[in-house]
């Protein structure tokens, strides 16, 4: 299914199914995360097990998969040593995306993710001429490599948002533009909590703001618990007026590992879909713990 199929689907008010959790998924099928870059390199280390993830997805339904590139960014496999690697780690990745579309023989769109996830030894992107090169460079691996839509992931800072954003749309790729978000102690909307790095949050409302200035195709709220992701939708609402997405999380992050802790089921999940889809949501999926299984359930009731 090519991209301008999936814009076709949104515009005549259809509703399109993302994939789950990559990186969760991989893991919940026993492959080491690693402690710098958690799932980055895993498409490198046992190719079979991602691919049979995006297979999972796509058999359950999904329109649009994600290629393992969330951890993949120069910054951070600089941190591993792997710097002489970058073309290949990422380029591999959507592959191995567009080798699963191959072996199902259903068109789907193969996203690529560029994310705001930093080495997990610092918790820090460098806001450096360096790091937004290699932002620009990843931009141009993934396209080359296929790619057809790219997705930056967890814009939680404008600076890094900036560089994520301008390098995507150098691509001339479409880009959707995913938030995370908590709520705080006091019923504020904030900035998704870093596991490390918690007491940096800031106002959801004014970040996502200046983010959107800088232009997307679609924009959503992603990498963010269910109870928490309708009112950042009610935000983002009020902010943007073209078409959004949802695909919340459903554990927890102790680095480098997803914890299968108190996942909600997959019809819990579509009660909240419903939810969001009443909120102007045409764009459905998962994130970290959700798996084949919700998009199945997801398939079944919303986008036959």
């Amino acid at each position: 299914m090519s991209y301008h199929t999936i814009k076709d689907k949104i515009e005549n008010g259809e509703v399109v199914l993302l994939d789950g959790g990559t990186g969760s998924e991989i893991e919940r099928l026993g492959v080491e995360m690693n402690d710098l870059a958690w799932c980055g390199v895993a498409h490198m280390e046992q190719p079979e097990v991602v691919r049979q993830v995006h297979e999972s997805y796509i058999r359950a339904g999904a329109d649009v998969i994600i290629a393992n590139t969330f951890g993949t960014a120069p910054h951070v496999l600089k941190r591993l040593g792997l710097q002489d690697r970058i073309a290949e780690i990422n380029q591999s990745a959507v592959t191995v995306a567009l080798e699963a579309r191959d072996n199902c023989g259903k068109n789907v769109c193969v996203a690529a993710s560029i994310s705001s996830m930093p080495a997990f030894d610092h918790f820090y992107i460098p806001k450096t001429a360096e790091v937004r090169d290699g932002f620009v460079r990843q931009a141009a691996l993934l396209a080359e490599a296929g790619a057809e839509l790219f997705i930056a992931e967890m814009m939680r800072e404008v600076d890094v948002a900036d560089m994520v954003i301008s390098a995507a749309r150098a691509t001339g790729i479409p880009v959707w533009t995913g938030f995370s978000a908590s709520m705080s102690d006091t019923g504020t909307l904030t900035n998704y909590e870093s596991p490390v790095r918690a007491d940096e949050t800031v106002p959801f409302r004014p970040m996502a703001e200046d983010v959107l200035e800088m232009g997307c195709d679609a924009a959503g709220v992603m990498h963010t618990s269910v109870h928490d992701t309708g009112p950042a939708l009610a935000e983002l609402n009020d902010l943007w007026d073209g078409p959004t997405f949802a695909y919340a999380e459903s554990g927890h992050f102790v680095p480098p590992s997803w914890k299968f802790e108190d996942i909600i089921s997959p019809q819990d999940y579509l009660g909240y879909a419903k939810q969001w889809i009443e909120q102007g949501v045409r764009i459905i999926g998962g994130c970290c713990g959700i798996g084949p299984e919700h998009i199945r359930v997801l398939r079944e009731t919303l986008a036959v």
